[in-house]
């Protein structure tokens, strides 16, 4: 299967940061520094709730029910800058359509527990591992809005710079156990970046840096227009433009799970060690 850790791994960029304005785009050369600890760090609860309110409040935000999202995208696997679409629901459920072209066509869905990938017109593949981890946290359609339930865990550790910006650093760790490094601009109370871990093409973990820009106003929330992801160490950078963003949309958008993709899962389930009763 062709790789899709560069498709999927965008959970928290698309509500959960509405910090860099035009003038500010990061530039995708620059790894967040190190954290610098200190005795008078804000509780990371607080950092969140700032930045809650950064984006358009509590209200706001829970009067948005789905978004649907065009634009391009530019990255691998694709060799040209490919048409992107996304359709999100509040629920979870989740559709990203990506085509160059005359040429390579992805579709990657997540409905309910079933997550997975169909490449060309070729049969669909259930997602496991890592890049399931991925599509479920990018599924969640508050971010760190939602930090209270998305996250078993959470502190500040440190403040640094990130692309130039005083930034307060924050450790959470989802329920599954995926580790976020979180940056939140300590001027203006937006998260401006993420890191977090991934799996690459060499099916070797790796770490993503994910950036945003572009902001504007959807709904009275701000969501970016511009998503830019990296792998730490390295100079392979991806990138997302939207071209337009429409919220508390109804079109009866089409989620249905392949009979195929049901079965996988039940497989999966069953060789699970805790249905085999492996410690």
């Amino acid at each position: 299967m062709r790789d899709v850790a560069r498709l999927i791994a965008i959970g928290v960029a698309l509500l959960a940061c509405a910090a860099f304005r035009a003038a500010a785009t990061p530039q995708p050369g620059t790894a967040p520094a190190s954290p610098a600890a200190s005795a008078d760090l804000p509780p990371a609860e607080e950092i969140f709730e700032r930045y809650i309110e950064a984006i358009g409040g509590r209200e706001k935000i829970d009067q948005i029910h789905n978004r649907r999202i065009e634009g391009t995208f530019a990255g691998e696997p694709f060799e040209f800058r490919a048409s992107l679409k996304i359709w999100w629901e509040e629920d979870g459920r989740y559709h990203q359509f990506v085509s160059e072209p005359a040429g390579l066509r992805f579709n990657i869905m997540r409905n309910g527990d079933y997550t997975w990938v169909q490449v060309q017109d070729k049969d669909p593949s259930f997602l496991g591992g890592m890049q399931r981890v991925e599509l479920i946290d990018t599924a969640d359609f508050t971010g760190e809005v939602n930090y209270k339930n998305r996250y078993r865990e959470y502190r500040t550790v440190g403040k640094a710079k990130a692309d130039e910006q005083p930034v307060w650093v924050v450790q959470a760790i989802t329920h599954i156990g995926r580790p976020h490094m979180l940056y939140f601009n300590r001027d203006t109370g937006l998260l401006v970046g993420t890191r977090v871990p991934t799996t690459g093409k060499d099916n070797k973990p790796h770490e993503m840096m994910v950036r945003v820009g572009n902001y504007q106003e959807f709904g009275g929330v701000l969501y970016p227009t511009l998503v830019q992801q990296q792998f730490v160490g390295t100079d392979r950078t991806s990138e997302y433009r939207y071209t337009s963003i429409e919220v508390n949309v109804d079109d009866g958008h089409d989620y249905t799970v392949p009979d195929s993709i049901k079965a996988a899962y039940e497989e999966a389930l069953a060789n699970s060690p805790a249905a085999k009763g492996d410690d």
